[in-house]
């Protein structure tokens, strides 16, 4: 708002030079340099018009991103399989969680990127930052290339992979389901570190994402989640009971 407050300030002071220019001109000396006067004053105004146009237009069509966290609707979740790659033989079945990012407003966001920004654990009584996670890139989902940046039209969505949990029994899974008999939810990141973690053990967190891209202001959202490691076939029953998301 800043911006166009600006904006307008000028745009009036600058006719409003002009205006007076030619009326004392007109007042004193009826002769061809009133012509002259209006000219220079339309085409220098103008001018500047056009130098800030490009700012103007931007702050006031600047897409605006809303992150929406599970359960939205049943879109947002669904249950899948990894396969051998060679045999293609099932080799475990995993439910897949997911967020959507919206553009709201009326241009299009462009190299829109998502990440996994921090977090916390509920640990004596408070939320105290994990410093076992670093922020990590998570993947858009529905590519057949993984990417890092996607648009996103207006008034579209897309959805992005938040995490996964793989069914306990799995025969060779791709990632370990359990850590010391406790069943893991995999934040699904484009890359995982050597080091640090990219998986919760069961208990209570605050996760951040954000959103960011080339011609959008960042969004972040904090999630309250409730991971109880409890499997179960159903996905409405592990939003239900193993989880739980605020």
């Amino acid at each position: 708002m800043l911006w166009i407050g600006l904006f307008a300030c000028f745009f009036v002071a600058g006719y409003a030079t002009v205006i007076l220019l030619l009326l004392h001109y007109t007042d004193a000396r009826n002769t061809p340099i009133t012509v002259s006067l209006i000219g220079a004053g339309v085409a220098s105004v103008t001018g500047i018009l056009v130098l800030f146009k490009d700012i103007v237009w931007k702050f006031i069509y600047r897409p605006r991103l809303i992150i929406h966290y599970l359960p939205y609707d049943k879109r947002d979740c669904h249950t899948t399989t990894f396969r051998n790659q060679i045999t293609h033989e099932i080799t475990a079945k995993a439910h897949y969680f997911r967020l959507r990012v919206e553009n709201t407003d009326w241009s299009t966001a462009e190299d829109v990127e998502f990440n996994l920004e921090s977090v916390k654990r509920f640990e004596n009584g408070q939320f105290v930052f994990d410093t076992d996670f670093m922020p990590l890139r998570l993947f858009w989902s529905f590519w057949r290339e993984k990417r890092y940046e996607i648009s996103i039209p207006i008034g579209a969505y897309r959805h992005c992979d938040f995490g996964f949990v793989i069914e306990p029994s799995a025969i060779k899974p791709p990632l370990p389901p359990k850590e010391d008999d406790n069943l893991l939810f995999w934040f699904d990141v484009f890359s995982r570190p050597n080091t640090g973690r990219t998986s919760l053990l069961p208990g209570k967190y605050q996760v951040t994402v954000s959103a960011s891209g080339k011609n959008v202001k960042g969004t972040s959202k904090t999630i309250k989640l409730d991971w109880r490691g409890l499997w179960d076939d159903s996905i409405k029953v592990m939003l239900e009971k193993s989880l739980i998301t605020k």
